[in-house]
């Protein structure tokens, strides 16, 4: 997840996909239906099941996380429902679309190929963001669903018009549309077994246990880390490659950044329950944006902080890690590999994947 500048806002990516996803999908809609009599009829259906799902996204985890969204409620403006909230606005969006259409019984084959094009125009739109964005994204991959959602789009376009059994296999027939699939899913097995195998010989990726000092230090996952070097509170110099063999979420925050006050009791709850696992948060304060330091002291206090805090006092480590976005965490595999990186504030269930995926 990463966070998108626009001026002097700072916009999560992934809210950015959904209106881009959104906006695609409705003016396929828009475009597409011009001639139906049922047009207005579709486009407040979709409309409304796309608002339905976004915002049981976006504050899922008033249902999932109740106690903790209500004594931090600012964190309903800096992060969503996760997974979870996207299947809860799935499966609300979808009850919306069922009760409408059982309300008017009107044409369910239009309601359904509508749904289908919707569906690929966002798919392509969605997958052309992906590929210009996403950090660490792979070309191919993004080509791939690129040409996947284009030909899907083109066909369900050009096919609109005709009956739903006819549609629903793209004018191929029954036989040859599922041959068609599962020649497709064939495919897709066999490339990505292929690209998964030449990925790890390319980078020659070490185990968990040996050391990465031949991959490149970069800021991208599957890059090494750079080696941080910072003071605690007590004046000892703690280092980043001290901690080779532990998954290490290192995290960029500040005392007056709002996000940075939702994220840190999750980072607590993170740690309480992992730092038996070999696994560790390295919070390093960007001490040079901070005015003085008894409200880093009170912000430490405040949040029962037991993982180790270091300062960075000159603003060297915050800038050679890139640091734009308050606050920004780095997901380092026990080899010293970036696994991830965050934009952001993140809750526990994101902190708990990343966590699992370094450790693959």
């Amino acid at each position: 997840m990463s966070i998108i500048p626009i001026g002097p806002l700072m916009i999560r990516a992934d809210i950015v996909l959904f209106l881009i996803c959104a906006a695609a999908g409705l003016a396929a809609l828009r475009i597409r239906l011009r001639q139906e009599p049922q047009r207005e009829w579709v486009l407040d259906i979709f409309l409304t099941a796309l608002i339905i799902g976004f915002i049981s996204w976006k504050f899922g985890m008033l249902l999932f996380d109740p106690i903790r969204t209500l004594q931090h409620p600012t964190s309903l403006i800096y992060m969503t429902g996760g997974t979870r909230g996207i299947w809860l606005g799935c499966i609300l969006a979808l009850l919306y679309v069922g009760l409408r259409w059982n309300k008017s019984r009107v044409n369910s084959g239009l309601l359904l190929k509508s749904a289908m094009l919707s569906a690929f125009a966002s798919g392509l739109a969605g997958s052309i963001f992906q590929w210009l964005w996403a950090d660490g994204a792979s070309v191919t991959i993004s080509l791939f669903y690129i040409v996947l959602f284009g030909v899907l789009l083109i066909l369900s376009w050009l096919q609109f018009q005709k009956p739903l059994t006819h549609y629903l296999t793209l004018g191929l027939g029954r036989n040859r549309a599922v041959l068609l699939l599962m020649s497709a899913l064939f495919i897709w097995v066999i490339y990505d077994f292929a690209s998964n195998s030449a990925s790890e010989r390319d980078a020659g990726a070490p185990s968990q246990g040996e050391h990465a000092d031949h991959i490149i230090e970069g800021l991208k996952p599957g890059l090494r880390a750079p080696d941080v070097a910072l003071l605690n509170l007590e004046g000892q110099k703690v280092k980043l490659s001290d901690y080779r063999g532990q998954t290490v979420l290192l995290n960029f925050w500040a005392s007056w950044c709002p996000p940075c006050k939702v994220e840190m009791p999750y980072m607590q709850d993170f740690y309480d329950k992992h730092q038996d696992e070999d696994v560790v948060i390295l919070a390093v304060n960007m001490t040079h944006l901070e005015t003085n330091m008894s409200e880093v002291q009170a912000f430490v206090e405040q949040n029962g902080l037991t993982f180790p805090v270091l300062y960075d006092r000159n603003g060297e480590n915050t800038k050679s890690y890139e640091v734009v976005a308050y606050p920004t965490t780095y997901v380092i595999s026990p080899n010293g590999i970036i696994s991830e990186r965050f934009q952001g504030a993140i809750n526990e269930d994101l902190m708990e994947q990343a966590y699992r995926k370094a450790r693959e």
